[in-house]
């Protein structure tokens, strides 16, 4: 595995190094402009930039900012990309703790993002890396968008939660506290929200059980490119599966693999929240 270093930007020269990583990965028309990026900087949000040895090129960046979420701070990471040649290295979890050390020093305890729900490889990252979770999914919610990545499809996402200072996401971030194999689950008798038909999305079934899996593609990029009605076949499905769970109160809390490659996230109910107690007297 290559070594990386990770440098916190401070000036427009590095806020300006990620615009060419920016347009590899999406394209230029969703460049976010490196005088916005340094502005975001220098009013507590975060840039970072990670380096392999002897490659002046970034490898990899991550871009946040200061926001406000059911009253609270927290911080929105908006932007993540590494390198082709370097995914799968570590890069991309080395500028995470490098954010959440940020955030931590600022006191916010989490940080979110969103996420296209059927991006199998973000998935892992982020379920099963971070140890993150999700129970809110917006449906289009940028719009029609022209890059390669979500060109000709609604722009579903989920909006991903990470506790940044919870024991579960250190031991995630040591290799500790993984999660288990799709075959266990199944093994274990928890039953399919939505379950793949071939390579098509099944029917949604009803929601009640203390466990439920929600089935992906492996590699929507991939299916897409191959057949666009398919990909739009799951992109509804899916929007229906997730829609229903959230709405009984159930949050997507793992991200499981099987050894053939087939993949699902893990739901289970969240706690209820009581409303306040009005202790007012009359």
């Amino acid at each position: 595995m290559p070594e990386f270093r990770v440098d916190v930007a401070h000036d427009i020269a590095a806020c300006a190094a990620t615009v060419a990583l920016q347009e590899e990965t999406w394209s230029g028309d969703v460049v976010v402009p490196p005088q916005l990026m340094l502005a975001v900087v220098h009013n507590g949000g975060f840039v970072a930039l990670g380096y392999a040895l002897e490659d002046p090129r970034p490898a990899g960046f991550v871009f946040g900012f200061l926001g406000i979420y059911d009253f609270h701070f927290r911080h929105h990471s908006h932007m993540l990309a590494v390198r082709e040649q370097y995914r799968g290295s570590g890069l991309a979890k080395q500028l995470k703790e490098a954010q959440r050390d940020h955030c931590l020093d600022q006191g916010i305890e989490v940080v979110g993002w969103t996420m296209d729900p059927l991006e199998a490889r973000n998935a892992r990252f982020n379920f099963g890396t971070l140890g993150a979770f999700t129970r809110t999914y917006h449906r289009d919610f940028y719009g029609a968008m022209p890059d390669r990545l979500n060109q000709g499809l609604p722009s579903d996402r989920i909006y991903v939660e990470w506790p940044i200072g919870h024991d579960r996401t250190y031991k995630r971030l040591r290799g500790e506290n993984t999660a288990a194999a799709l075959e266990d689950a199944e093994r274990e008798g928890v039953g399919y929200l939505l379950r793949a038909e071939g390579d098509h999305p099944g029917a949604v079934a009803q929601v009640g059980a203390s466990h439920l899996l929600l089935e992906i593609p492996q590699a929507f990029q991939d299916l897409k490119a191959r057949d666009a009605k398919l990909a739009l076949a799951w992109r509804i499905a899916a929007r229906a599966a997730f829609e229903r769970a959230f709405a009984e109160g159930y949050a997507a809390v793992e991200f499981l693999r099987s050894a053939n490659g087939r993949c699902a996230y893990l739901l289970v109910p969240q706690p209820r929240r009581e409303p306040p107690i009005d202790t007012d007297e009359q």
